[in-house]
C-alpha cells in the first residue's frame, strides 16, 4: 500500500510540475507576444499621418462668404494626395503631400469663396460635410468629415454656413497586426535598398 501511496503522489508532483512548467512558458509567451504587438502597433503610428483643420475663419462680404480653414499635419508621417471639398461647393483644394511638424512644415489655409449662385447657399442640403482625404505612404486612405449647419439668413433667403472643427468623423483603415508588421518591414526593406544604391 505504500508503494502505490508513493506512485500517487510521485504522478500528482509531476503533473504539477508539468503544469508550472506550462504556465511559465504560457506567461513569457504571452509577454513576448504582448510587447510584439505593442511595439509593431507604435511603429505603425510613428509613420502615420493626421491632417486635421486646426482653425477656421468666416468672412462676410455682402452676400458672399469666404471661409478660410487652416490645415495641418500633426501626425508623425507624410500625408499624400490631400484634398478638401466642401458639399454644395464647386471647388476642391488639393496638394501632393503635406509633411509634420519639421524642416519641410507647412500650414495651409484654403479660402472657400461661396457667392449667393452657390448651391449651398441657395437650398438646403441634407448631410453637409467638409471633406479632408488623405493618404499615408502605403496608400492607405483616412478621411475627416467635419458636419456644415446652414443657417438661413433672416435679410435674404440664402443659407449662411458654420463648420462644427469640435465633432468630426473619421474614416480611418483598420489593419491587423501582421498587416502592420508586414508594411513596416517591407518599408525598412526598401529604404535599406534606397541608402545602398
Amino acid at each position: 500500500m505504500d508503494t502505490f501511496a508513493q506512485d500517487i503522489s510521485t504522478g500528482d508532483w509531476s503533473l504539477l510540475i508539468l503544469l508550472l512548467i506550462v504556465l511559465i512558458m504560457g506567461g513569457i509567451g504571452w509577454f513576448f507576444l504582448h510587447r510584439f504587438v505593442t511595439t509593431t502597433k507604435d511603429e505603425f503610428r510613428e509613420h502615420q499621418p493626421t491632417l486635421r483643420v486646426t482653425n477656421l475663419s468666416t468672412m462676410n462680404t455682402g452676400d458672399v462668404i469666404t471661409l478660410t480653414p487652416e490645415v495641418e499635419n500633426l501626425g508623425t508621417g507624410v500625408a499624400y494626395d490631400c484634398l478638401l471639398q466642401l458639399a454644395g461647393w464647386d471647388g476642391s483644394f488639393s496638394v501632393k503631400a503635406l509633411h509634420p511638424h519639421g524642416p519641410r512644415y507647412r500650414r495651409h489655409s484654403i479660402p472657400i469663396v461661396l457667392g449667393p449662385g452657390t448651391p449651398i447657399r441657395m437650398k438646403p442640403m441634407s448631410r453637409c460635410f467638409l471633406r479632408l482625404s488623405y493618404r499615408d505612404r502605403w496608400e492607405h486612405r483616412y478621411e475627416c468629415w467635419y458636419p456644415v449647419v446652414q443657417v438661413q439668413n433672416a435679410n435674404n433667403r440664402l443659407y449662411n454656413i458654420r463648420i462644427d472643427l469640435s465633432q468630426p468623423e473619421f474614416t480611418e483603415p483598420h489593419l491587423s497586426v501582421r498587416e502592420m508588421w508586414t508594411l513596416l518591414r517591407q518599408s525598412s526593406h526598401d529604404e535599406d535598398e534606397e541608402s545602398h544604391e
